[in-house]
Order: C-alpha cells, then sequence, then structure tokens
C-alpha cells in the first residue's frame, strides 16, 4: 500500500487546551473558531486550501485503520446499535438517532480517517428555531406529541458520507423505434348521436436493433455510510452546497459527535455503481434517440476506470421523541438550517379537516350564492378557522 497515494493524516492527538482558562475549546459555527465553552475565548486555526485528497479504490486501507489526528473513542448504543465516534471529552449521554440512554463504550476503532467535511454553519440555538418552526408547521401532529417533540435533545453530528469518481464507458443493446402510421377504420358517435365509421391515422412503431457506445467522467457521486436514517428522510434537508468541501481537520470535529460508517468504502462503491448504471443507462436511451423516436435498452456492460475514493462529513442536527412507543427523527442541516422530520398524526385532526373541507364547499354556495361575498374572501376565513382548529385539537 502507498503511503503517498493513502495520504493518510498521521496527526498526534490534540487536546485543544483554552490559553486563558486550560479548558477543552469546541468548535464554533458563528465564529468558525474554536471556543471555549467556560470564559468564551476564541481560538483560530489553520484551515487548508488544499484540495481533498481522492484515493485509488484498489488501496482501500482496512476498516480498523484510523488517523483522526485527535483523541477519540467509539462508544454504541444498546438500543439501535449505532456507533458513534466521540472527540476529546465529547460525551453521549443519550443516543442521538434513538434517544435511548444505553450508550456502552465500544473498543472498536474509529475507522479510516475523514479526507474533508463541510463545517458547521447553523448554531444550536438556530437549529432549536427551524426545530421550532418546523414541529409548529405540522398542523396534523398530535399537541401532546408536539409538547414531547419540544422537550427532545437536538445533536450536533458529522454523518459520514462516501465520494466517488470514475471514468465509464459502457456497450449497450437494445431497440430503436421508429412511429409510422396506419389509416384504419373506427366507429365513432357523431353530435346527432348516430354512430358512423370513419377513417383515423393511428400511430405504430417500427422496431430495429440498435448498440453502441458511451461515456461519461463521474465526479462526487455521494453515498451516504449512515444506515440510521432512511434515504428519503435525508434528502428532504438537502441539498449540501459541495464547493464548500475543506480538507479536515480535528478541530472542526471538536464538541460534536461522528458516527462511524456502517456502510464501508467497498459497500459504498457497489451502491455508487447502482447510480452509474441508471446515469449510463439514459445516455444509451439518449444515443438511440438521435436517430429514433423512442428507444429501449436492453443490455448494458458498464467498464469503470479510475475509480477514486474519499471519506467526507456532512453537518447535521438531530432530535428524535418517542410518541406511544415509536421514535421519530427530525433533521435540521447544519449548513442551511432546512428541518424535516417524522411526526405521529392525529386522526381526529385529520378527520376535523375533511369535515371542514366538506363544510367549505357547501359555504362556498351560500356565500357567493346569498350574500355575494367574494372567492378570496371566503377562502381566507375558513382556512383561518381550519388552522385555529387544528391548533386548539
Amino acid at each position: 500500500m502507498s503511503e503517498a497515494d493513502l495520504g493518510r493524516i498521521n496527526q498526534k492527538s490534540q487536546t485543544f487546551s483554552c490559553p486563558s482558562c486550560g479548558g477543552r475549546m469546541t468548535f464554533d459555527p458563528e465564529t468558525q473558531k474554536l471556543k471555549c465553552p467556560y470564559c468564551d475565548s476564541l481560538k483560530a486555526f489553520a484551515v487548508s486550501t488544499r484540495t481533498p485528497n481522492e484515493y485509488d479504490i484498489r488501496y482501500a486501507p482496512p476498516v480498523s485503520d484510523s488517523a483522526w489526528g485527535d483523541e477519540t473513542r467509539t462508544v454504541r448504543c444498546n438500543g439501535c446499535g449505532a456507533q458513534i465516534v466521540l472527540t476529546g471529552e465529547t460525551t453521549a449521554e443519550l443516543c442521538p438517532f434513538c434517544g435511548a440512554p444505553h450508550v456502552l463504550e465500544d473498543q472498536s476503532k474509529a475507522g479510516i480517517a475523514p479526507e474533508s467535511l463541510l463545517s458547521f454553519r447553523v448554531t444550536a440555538d438556530s437549529a432549536r428555531q427551524s426545530f421550532r418552526k418546523w414541529i409548529k408547521g405540522k398542523l396534523f401532529a398530535p399537541s401532546k406529541a408536539k409538547k414531547m417533540a419540544y422537550l427532545g435533545q437536538i445533536t450536533g453530528i458529522y454523518l459520514p458520507h462516501w465520494t466517488y469518481d470514475a471514468n465509464s464507458t459502457s456497450r449497450y443493446t437494445g431497440r430503436a423505434g421508429h412511429y409510422y402510421y396506419v389509416t384504419v377504420q373506427r366507429v365513432v358517435t357523431g353530435p346527432d348521436g348516430k354512430r358512423r365509421t370513419e377513417n383515423v391515422q393511428e400511430q405504430r412503431i417500427r422496431w430495429e436493433p440498435a448498440s453502441g457506445v458511451v461515456s461519461e467522467v463521474f465526479d462526487d457521486i455521494l453515498i451516504v455510510g449512515s444506515e440510521r436514517l432512511s434515504a428519503k428522510l435525508l434528502s428532504s434537508v438537502q441539498p449540501y452546497d459541495l464547493t464548500q468541501l475543506v480538507q479536515y481537520a480535528p478541530e472542526f470535529i471538536s464538541g460534536f459527535a461522528c458516527e462511524k460508517p456502517a456502510v464501508d468504502v467497498q459497500h459504498g462503491w457497489e451502491k455508487a455503481q447502482q447510480v452509474i448504471d441508471r446515469q449510463m443507462k439514459r445516455l444509451a436511451e439518449r444515443d438511440i434517440l438521435t436517430h429514433a423516436d423512442v428507444a429501449d435498452v436492453t443490455g448494458l456492460k458498464t467498464d469503470n476506470e479510475d475509480v477514486r475514493y474519499k471519506l467526507t462529513l456532512l453537518p447535521m442536527y438531530l432530535s428524535s421523541f418517542s410518541f406511544k412507543d415509536k421514535y421519530y427523527h427530525v433533521l435540521i442541516n447544519g449548513q442551511t438550517g432546512k428541518a424535516n422530520g417524522e411526526s405521529p398524526v392525529s386522526p381526529w385532526r385529520v378527520l376535523l379537516a375533511v369535515l371542514l373541507g366538506l363544510a367549505l364547499a357547501g359555504a362556498i354556495y351560500y356565500f357567493f350564492i346569498r350574500d355575494n361575498v367574494s372567492l378570496e374572501e371566503g377562502f381566507t376565513y375558513y382556512i383561518g378557522r381550519l388552522s385555529e382548529l387544528l391548533k386548539r385539537g
């Protein structure tokens, strides 16, 4: 294994002590500096302007390799099984994924060190405001669940993601379809109600074999390394601005937790290949459509060369709350503050909304015909009543 190719970060453990009081300094999203939680002292640190390295996947180091550049330890949640990487004196009394209090020390290593990250830009206070705004807007959530959600903790955590580059070439086989038209007789009913026979043009497709070669250069295919959160939920708070990726430095994660990748580099590459295959199929279809009306790709063989990867960390605030023995997750993008999540639905609130909808339909006639009220005034009145009743429920 080439040390030059891997370029692993091999720094000694650092403690980031406050120069004023000796306390452990943590990364502050607002100032982008280290900040002491005891005396509020700030300390800048060097941020590399070098483009993050990408590594040849043929020489991916073993999962046990670890070089995070700071004192790290791994804990495992006894509830959901998540593995969390903690740095320095950072603690995790509750699991950020399920809220369980059963977090145990884990003897496994942190794993492959990240190469790049997006730093937190949103403070914890701003994340809480985004969370409150989101939960307040969930009109169909029970009031009791909303109150419990307000009590839930918010944890800043870096979620692992793999990025992959590849030069891909695909040989495809399929069919090229060309439209042509034939005249057929069809029985139709005329305006007078009488049935008669007419000649109409009917579209058909003439198929012929097709084959060819398409190529594409892929850059930074993003594959999430976490399995604790659904892809749908994660995508709901995206996108991230990956142009802001910086070289990993341990100062950025001081005071935050990181999830240990549940998906290793090779399994991540398998998922990336699925993304490549879908895109290459679209390119093959587009290639056929340059000389046909419709395309049908039936076979695709893709060769990927110069495959390179890196592990990157993306910032996320997590909150979870339990309602009727079920956990619900809420995510806040640590770069943009965008919030979304899961919440229970009150059947009574849904029923109330349906009944009010029916009442609205009847009121349209009542208002517009009897009292000559404008459409805008009528809708404004009933939407206001609906929101007021849902908030009370």
